[in-house]
């Protein structure tokens, strides 16, 4: 089936935003593309540049697996081995996790030594975009489009359509970054400040403490990846999440590491619950979702419908990419240069360490002794030690020597070592 342009940007020119339908109608008007008219009845007028692309019967996955390295390898493997012309949207859930942006960097968007001691796991998508957090009371999803036809605010646009048409959360909306939020207009200031994963919220205009104002609260994140012919924007719903726990997860203990990553822009979070007289469910907001896919881009009886069971996933490239993924090399080694200065109360002295990293392994470190501490043999050794921790990854420090130098083989010097390293560990 050919499904027409015209009917699609007749659906997504519905409010809260007309961003996506100005895009397309200027895209229609270019000379380069043409009208191509089906044999088949309906609806058959589509969009197909010179190359003779036409959108193909739309589907839809759902995937039972709540492995977060499993979902996010499958969605990878979609957008790379499905027609480039068909529309698809896939739709799953994660155990509770932490999802850090391809060019981002984990100690500043994190603390990862915390993460490994509660025992959520950290991992590092393909794609851009900010750092997410992922539990059961959140929903992911993927709308895949041809290149030609993607915007940043359609897949948005699309699934808040969904949440207000079909959920009835009529503050569901999209704001200018292309995030969905709920615009609330009536909470207090208190109930508002309950509401922030990250950082305080702006002060109202009164200093009355239960002034009202109006504030975007984000109930989703957004990313997006273009390959040559294919792009999709995936994102997170928060519909039941703990939102204690997500601004738990995501607190940085280095928020001013100097970093060449993208860092991800602090919102204030809420769920989809909050706005509703009825317990919003997981498979409620994908029944929403794929009713609203359908509508913009096919029939319910051309629209395939099939879930994902892990165990039956042949596909080589899936679990060669889950692999890859949980590798130190992705998850920390693809980290962009960053420098840091940590500062700390050790036994012989107040020490500053200044610091330099690429693909989050050392390769500049100096110890600074305050001034009250005039050791010259300790300041030698120091500097004897920052010569070993060159090419060290980042916070693990797992192959670390004494300096090779004899004078510092005694037991003082290597219990010297062995508080500095310590001290390190447990502060970067």
């Amino acid at each position: 089936m050919f499904k027409s342009t015209s009917n699609i940007l007749r659906l997504i020119e519905r409010p809260c935003s007309s961003r996506t339908g100005s895009f397309l109608s200027a895209t229609l008007a270019q000379p380069h593309y043409s009208r191509f008219v089906s044999s088949q009845p309906g609806p058959t007028a589509t969009l197909i540049p010179d190359d003779s692309i036409h959108l193909t019967s739309p589907a839809a996955y759902i995937s039972t697996s709540t492995d977060p390295w499993f979902n996010l390898s499958y969605e990878d493997w979609l957008l790379r081995n499905t027609s480039h012309n068909q529309p698809i949207l896939f739709l799953y859930r994660n155990k509770t996790c932490v999802v850090i942006g391809r060019n981002q960097n984990p100690w500043k968007e994190t603390t990862p030594r915390k993460l490994r001691e509660w025992g959520i796991p950290l991992i590092r998508r393909r794609s851009g975009g900010g750092t997410v957090y992922h539990d059961m009371g959140n929903t992911n999803f993927s709308i895949f489009l041809p290149r030609l036809l993607f915007t940043r605010s359609h897949g948005a646009e699309l699934v808040a359509r969904a949440i207000r048409n079909r959920i009835r959360v009529q503050q569901c909306c999209v704001n200018t970054r292309n995030d969905i939020v709920i615009r609330d207009g009536i909470n207090d200031f208190k109930v508002s400040t309950t509401l922030y994963a990250y950082s305080p919220p702006p002060s109202p205009s009164s200093s009355s403490p239960s002034a009202q104002f109006s504030i975007d609260l984000q109930v989703s994140g957004s990313a997006y990846k273009i390959i040559q012919h294919r792009a999709y924007h995936h994102g997170t719903m928060l519909i039941s999440s703990d939102t204690s726990l997500l601004g738990k997860a995501l607190k940085s203990s280095s928020p001013d590491m100097e970093t060449k990553g993208i860092p991800s822009y602090r919102s204030p979070v809420t769920t989809l619950s909050k706005y509703s007289s009825q317990p919003i469910t997981h498979e409620e907001f994908v029944s929403a979702v794929i009713e609203e896919f359908k509508d913009v881009y096919g029939s319910g009886e051309n629209m395939v419908v099939k879930e994902i069971q892990e165990g039956e996933v042949v596909e080589k490239k899936v679990w060669e990419g889950i692999e890859e993924m949980k590798s130190w090399d992705w998850e920390f080694g693809q980290t962009p240069e960053f420098s840091n200065i940590l500062k700390g109360r050790l036994s012989f002295g107040d020490l500053t360490v200044t610091l330099s990293a690429r693909h989050a392994r050392l390769t500049q470190i100096h110890f600074d002794l305050d001034e009250s501490n005039e050791s010259e043999n300790l300041q030698a050794f120091l500097q004897a030690q920052s010569a070993t921790l060159i090419g060290q990854k980042y916070e693990l420090l797992d192959s670390i020597n004494l300096p090779t130098d004899s004078a510092y083989s005694g037991h003082k010097w290597r219990k010297v070592s062995e508080e500095i390293i310590t001290w390190l560990r447990t502060t970067m």
